[in-house]
C-alpha cells in the first residue's frame, strides 16, 4: 500500500521551509518551536491527506477504446474514459504502457475531474511496424487539489492485444476518391479514353450524341425506336502487385520503410482492381520467393491479400529477379499487368537484371514503380554554408541524375517506369492503372 502513494513538490517546498525555520533558530531561539509545530503541521495534513486519497481507490474507474485493427502508418485515435465517483473533486494524471514499438512513456493526459463526473480523452497513435502490438496497465495517479502533498497511484489491469495491418484507412480513402465526382481534387487523373469500349453490357435506347456506329438494327426494327448497343470497359484482366523484400527497401521514410509503404498502396489498389471487375495477385520474393497468391477476383480475395501481406518482412539480402523471372514465366501463364514495387539505386544494379525484366516485359504489361529519395532532393536544394555542403548537394544531385538515368533506360528498353515519392505511391499507382484501363494500353 505504501508503494502506491507519492509525496509531490509542494511537501518538499513547505519542509524546505521548517528547514530555514530552524536554521535561523541558532540565532533566534524562539523560532525553534515555530519550526518544530510547522514540520509538525506538515506530517499530520500529509498522513491527512494519505488517508484521505486512499478511501477514493475503488471510486475511480478508468478504461481505454482501441480498435480491433489498426493501420500501418495512420494517425489513430486511442479513447480514454476517467470516471469520478467520489465526492471529491480530483486532479488525475493517467499513464498507460503503451506498446513498446511506440517508444512512448510521458502521461496521456492531466485533469481536474469533479465529483460524480466522467470525462473523455483522446490520445492518438500511429503504428510504423507490422505486427503484435500489447497495451499493457492504465496507472491514475490521483491528488487532492485542495491539499496536494500526496499523490496515490491507482493501477488498472487492463491488458490488450491488437494487431496491425497494412493500412485499411488509406484503402478506404483512395476507394472512395477514385469513384467520386471530385476524384481530380485529390489527385485522381481523368484520361481521356481512346476508341470505343470492347466488352457488350446491355441494349438501351439511343440519346443523343452516342456513336451510331452502335446502332442495333434487329432491336430497333423490334421496338420501333432507335435501340443502341452498350459496352464497357473489358473485364477480368489478371493485375500482380509484385514486392521486393530485398535491402533496396529497408531505407525508411516518415518512419516506414519502403516495404511497409509498398504493403499499403499494393492493398490500396488491389482493392481499387477488384472494385473495377479485375482479378488480382499477388508475389513477393527477395532472396527466394515469399508469398504467391494467384489473380482471382473472389469475395474474400482481398482480405487474402491484407492476410499475406502483413506477414511480410524485408532483410538485407540481395534480390534474385532471375528466380522472379522463372516464377512469373510457371506461375503466370497469360498475359498480366504486372506492377513491380522495387528500388534501383545505381545503373549497375539496373544493368545485371535488365535483360530479365526485357523478358518479363516481352510477354506481359511491366510497370516497373521506383522510388525517388526525398532526402536527396532536399539535399540537392540547400544552401551552401560550409565546404562539406558542397560535396553532398554534389553527390545529392549525381544520385539524383543516376536515378532519372535509370528510369530513362528502361523506358527505352520498353518497360514502363513510375519515379515517385513514397508519400505519392497510391495516387500515382492508381493513375497509372486507370491510364491502362481508360487507353486499353493492355
Amino acid at each position: 500500500m505504501f508503494k502506491s502513494f507519492y509525496i509531490k513538490p509542494l511537501f518538499y517546498y513547505l519542509i524546505g521551509l521548517s528547514v530555514v525555520l530552524f536554521v535561523l533558530a541558532f540565532s533566534w531561539p524562539k523560532l525553534f518551536i515555530l519550526a518544530k509545530i510547522s514540520l509538525l503541521i506538515i506530517f499530520i495534513i500529509a498522513f491527512l491527506d494519505a488517508y484521505i486519497l486512499n478511501k477514493q481507490k475503488n471510486k475511480i474507474h478508468c478504461t481505454r477504446q482501441v480498435l480491433e485493427k489498426l493501420s500501418l502508418g495512420d494517425d489513430q485515435q486511442v479513447k480514454y474514459t476517467i470516471e469520478n465517483q467520489s465526492d471529491l473533486n480530483l486532479d488525475v494524471a493517467l499513464f498507460d504502457e503503451l506498446p513498446f514499438q511506440f517508444q512512448y512513456r510521458k502521461k496521456i493526459t492531466n485533469n481536474l475531474i469533479h465529483a460524480q463526473e466522467e470525462i473523455e480523452d483522446i490520445f492518438f497513435i500511429r503504428p510504423t511496424e507490422r505486427g503484435v502490438y500489447n497495451f499493457g496497465r492504465l496507472h491514475c495517479y490521483i491528488s487532492n487539489p485542495k491539499i496536494g502533498l500526496i499523490q496515490k497511484r491507482i493501477t488498472i489491469n487492463s491488458p490488450f492485444t491488437v494487431e496491425v495491418h497494412p493500412s485499411i484507412i488509406q484503402m478506404r480513402k483512395y476507394e472512395l476518391q477514385v469513384f467520386s465526382k471530385t476524384a481530380s481534387l485529390s489527385g485522381i487523373r481523368k484520361v481521356r479514353k481512346i476508341g470505343e469500349n470492347d466488352e457488350f453490357e446491355h441494349i438501351r435506347s439511343y440519346i443523343q450524341g452516342d456513336n451510331i456506329k452502335s446502332l442495333n438494327w434487329k432491336a430497333t426494327s423490334r421496338k420501333n425506336q432507335l435501340m443502341i448497343n452498350q459496352f464497357q470497359n473489358s473485364r477480368s484482366q489478371m493485375v500482380y502487385c509484385i514486392i521486393d523484400k530485398g535491402r533496396s527497401m529497408k531505407m525508411p521514410f516518415y518512419g516506414l520503410t519502403l516495404l511497409d509503404h509498398a504493403i499499403n498502396s499494393a492493398l490500396v489498389i488491389s482493392n481499387i482492381i477488384l472494385k473495377k471487375y479485375d482479378k488480382v495477385g499477388l508475389i513477393t520474393f527477395s532472396d527466394r520467393i515469399g508469398a504467391v497468391v494467384n489473380a482471382k477476383a473472389t469475395k474474400n480475395q482481398l482480405e487474402y491479400i491484407s492476410r499475406k501481406l502483413y506477414d511480410q518482412k524485408t532483410g538485407f539480402k540481395e534480390s534474385n529477379i532471375e528466380l522472379l523471372f522463372h516464377t512469373i514465366r510457371k506461375q503466370i501463364t497469360r498475359r498480366s499487368i504486372l506492377l513491380f514495387f522495387t528500388n534501383f539505386e545505381q545503373t549497375y544494379d539496373l544493368n545485371r537484371n535488365l535483360s530479365y525484366l526485357r523478358s518479363i516485359a516481352k510477354k506481359h504489361l511491366l510497370i516497373v514503380i521506383l522510388f525517388q529519395n526525398t532526402e536527396l532532393v532536399e539535399t540537392s536544394q540547400m544552401e551552401c554554408e560550409k565546404k562539406s555542403d558542397i560535396y553532398l548537394k554534389t553527390f545529392a544531385n549525381r544520385m539524383l541524375v543516376e536515378k532519372k538515368e535509370i528510369e530513362r533506360k528502361m523506358n527505352i528498353n520498353g518497360i514502363q517506369t513510375i519515379l515517385t515519392k513514397p508519400e505519392d505511391l497510391s495516387i500515382n499507382v492508381i493513375n497509372k492503372y486507370l491510364e491502362i484501363k481508360s487507353k486499353r494500353m493492355f
